[in-house]
């Protein structure tokens, strides 16, 4: 950690920053049923723009290493805000392909950009505490997005309108990036290690969480087709399936602030296992074809989801030495980033061809994989059994 002073206002700024990095996330998930209308576009589609975002997403984390060594933080937070910004007009304003298309290029660019710098700086000045409470804030900007596309495809409204309410947001946090740019304007440059570290032959169990990771993509698959399967299967209205999906991310967000203060009097593993309870409670209520369970199902997969990505990455660290743990985090990231680009693809297709009558099914899979997973990373004797 460097010497900047941290004064609670510039706090404040990096966590409003923050936000911008959710506020585009849930515009696709919450609204396609509508967009896809205004576009022409089959279902399946919107795996095939989530893929090309997450992509250009994954380009900007490999550009900004070259550009840290001349450019500012303050320079990346302002044009990678611009980006965003940018992208949403394309969306809202676009009618064919090309613009969505656009939309996906400007939008993978400039929040991927926000989201390296952003938890750079904050990896350099934050504490651990700072760190948990920072993510949250992203749920904020993801589930006040959802929301407000939510209010905007109600009858008598339209998707676009909440494009332009959240690109309006943006605007009036470039504004705040734009004058507090002073308190940024630092060297972006990332650390790295000073001396070589001999590269370790990787092992079976250095692979258990980063496969966790792999399957955790599906945090993005509830929130890319709960909408859709609300008002193609359970033939919800717009607004409702919108809704739903609000309250996904709600409970997402929620979640992980409930998980900032739980994490002082529990252990990892009580949270992690307490959390998958919630979700399996909610993978069940998936299945009753009524508002209101659809609506605890979507809070509960939102709050059972919560603590899993950041409190599983803090156990390569409690298990393998520092230089064997971070090549396991380099997977995470990698593994996590992996399928939530690919699975999505499949299962977009699949719902096209079939319907969404096995959505429920398929994400209860997912949450017993991932809770298979997570006994055997957090039980002593199972791990045993893999050194």
């Amino acid at each position: 950690m460097t010497s900047k002073k941290i004064t609670k206002f510039l706090i404040f700024i990096v966590f409003i920053i923050f936000i911008s990095l959710g506020l585009p996330d849930s515009v696709m998930g919450s609204a396609w049923p509508a967009i896809r209308q205004t576009y022409g576009f089959s279902v399946d589609m919107i795996s095939i723009f989530g893929a090309i975002q997450l992509g250009f997403s994954f380009c900007s984390t490999l550009i900004y290493p070259r550009l840290s060594k001349i450019w500012t933080m303050d320079k990346f937070i302002i044009y990678s805000t611009l980006l965003t910004i940018i992208g949403l007009a394309a969306l809202g304003l676009g009618h064919n392909t090309f613009s969505m298309l656009l939309s996906c290029v400007f939008l993978g660019f400039g929040q991927g950009a926000v989201d390296i710098t952003i938890n750079d700086f904050a990896a350099k000045h934050f504490s651990n505490s700072l760190m948990n409470f920072l993510h949250a804030f992203y749920g904020i900007g993801v589930s006040l997005s959802s929301f407000i596309m939510t209010f905007a495809v109600q009858p008598g409204r339209t998707w676009q309108l909440g494009v332009g309410i959240i690109a309006s947001a943006q605007f009036l946090i470039l504004l705040l990036a734009f004058i507090t740019r002073d308190k940024f304007n630092e060297k972006a440059e990332a650390t790295h290690e000073t001396k070589e570290i001999a590269p370790e032959k990787m092992k079976f169990q250095h692979f258990l969480i980063p496969t966790f990771y792999f399957f955790y993509a599906v945090e993005l698959i509830i929130g890319r087709f709960y909408s859709s399967f609300a008002v193609e299967q359970l033939h919800f209205s717009m607004a409702v399936g919108a809704a739903i999906t609000s309250f996904y991310w709600a409970g997402l967000m929620i979640g992980r602030f409930l998980t900032g203060f739980t994490a002082y009097l529990l252990s990892g593993r009580t949270i992690i296992f307490l959390h998958f309870l919630l979700l399996l409670i909610g993978v069940s209520f998936g299945f009753v074809h009524q508002i209101s369970f659809q609506y605890l199902s979507g809070t509960l997969l939102g709050l059972g989801l919560a603590p899993l990505y950041p409190t599983a990455m803090k156990q390569a660290y409690e298990k393998y030495s520092a230089n064997t743990a971070k090549r396991v985090i380099s997977f995470n990231m990698a593994f996590v980033n992996v399928g939530m680009f690919f699975l999505p693809i499949p299962l977009g297709f699949l719902f096209e061809q079939e319907g969404f009558s096995s959505y429920p099914f398929i994400i209860a899979v997912f949450a017993l994989i991932l809770a298979g997973l997570s006994f055997l990373i957090y039980s002593k004797k199972s791990w045993k059994e893999f050194q």
